[in-house]
Formats: structure tokens, sequence, C-alpha cells
């Protein structure tokens, strides 16, 4: 006899070794554009953003960061300050390759990624968009005088390349013909006979 296949829900499954690589990319984007922008920031601003788990701030000694070998100093040369100013601004790239790969995996396998994913990157470049980083996010409304509430759009604008993301932030203004019919339906119902 055969055996009975299980349904496969989106925590395991035949491809679950490729979701886990599609995670792993994703969050090591998140990783490298965040430590590019922490280095970018004067070291004073970097004690005053640290804090514990607490709440409390923790002092600079305290602190762990990570620092970046170049390949001058694996071969035996000193580095200069130069090289880590260097190694901080291939960390964006290095970003984009990795969501490019994740793109690329996705499209590849026939992988859906999901929403949150597919919206946290610009399409056109591979950046990582991250409010006041790398993009502006904005809100409009293009009806006469705003008059529509219906009508606002959150408009995400990558920084790198100045591609527009458009998004609705409200509902749906109509419902489906088949809900429509079930709640004319209940609404006949619940009314008083006179």
């Amino acid at each position: 006899m055969a055996k009975v296949k299980g349904k496969k829900g989106s925590s395991g499954g035949a491809q679950s070794h490729i979701r886990a690589r599609l995670d792993y990319l994703h969050n090591a984007a998140i990783y490298l554009q965040s430590a590019s922008v922490a280095s970018k920031q004067p070291s004073s601003q970097l004690v005053q953003n640290a804090t514990s788990q607490d709440g409390e701030p923790v002092s600079a000694s305290a602190r762990i960061v990570p620092h970046f070998l170049s390949h001058d100093t694996t071969s035996g040369r000193k580095s200069t300050g130069t090289d880590t100013n260097a190694n901080a601004d291939r960390l964006p790239q290095l970003s984009r390759v990795f969501i490019s790969q994740m793109r690329g995996i996705s499209l590849k396998t026939q992988l859906r990624l999901p929403v949150e994913k597919k919206r946290s990157f610009c399409k056109r470049c591979d950046t990582l968009l991250s409010p006041g980083v790398s993009c502006i996010q904005e809100i409009r409304n293009e009806s006469r005088h705003s008059k529509k509430p219906w009508a606002d759009i959150r408009v995400i604008r990558c920084t790198t390349c100045g591609t527009e993301k458009r998004f609705p932030q409200t509902d749906r203004r109509t419902k489906k013909l088949s809900e429509r019919r079930k709640q004319g339906e209940q609404e006949k119902e619940e009314a008083p006979v006179p």
C-alpha cells in the first residue's frame, strides 16, 4: 500500500529548505544594511542610541561592535581607517546582491515571497527599503481637494533609483456580488414584520 501524503503547510513540506534559504538571504540583507547605517553614524550617536533590554543605557565598552576584515588585513598588512570606510560602503551593495539572489531563487523555484518581504525591497535596483534611510514614504490623495478619503495611496520612493511603489491604504470600496446578496438576505430576515 502507498503512504498517505499529509498536507504540506507553510512551515514544512518539500521545499522548506528553499524557504529557509530565502529567509536567510533576507535577514542577511537586513543585517548588512543596518550595519552600514550604524557605521555611517558618528560614534557619539552610537553610544547614545545603545540601550540594554531593560531600557537602561549601556556604556560603549560593554557593547559588542563587529569588525569587518579587509583583504589587506588577512594577508598580513595593517589596515588604515580608509579601509574600514571602504568596507562600510560595500555593505549596501552586498545587501543588494543578497536581495537579488533571493528574488532569483524565488523565481526559479516558483515560490511566492510573502507580501511583507516582497514590499520590503525595490524591484528595480534590489535595494532594501528602510524608511528614512533608503526610501521616502508619504500618503497622497490626488482627488480634488482630497475630498475622497478612499483615494489615499501610500507612495514609497526609492532614494537609490527614484522608483515609486504605490499601495492603496483603504479597504475595497465595494463588496463582491455574492457578499452583497448575502448581506441583503440577512437584512430582510432581521427586519421586523409589520
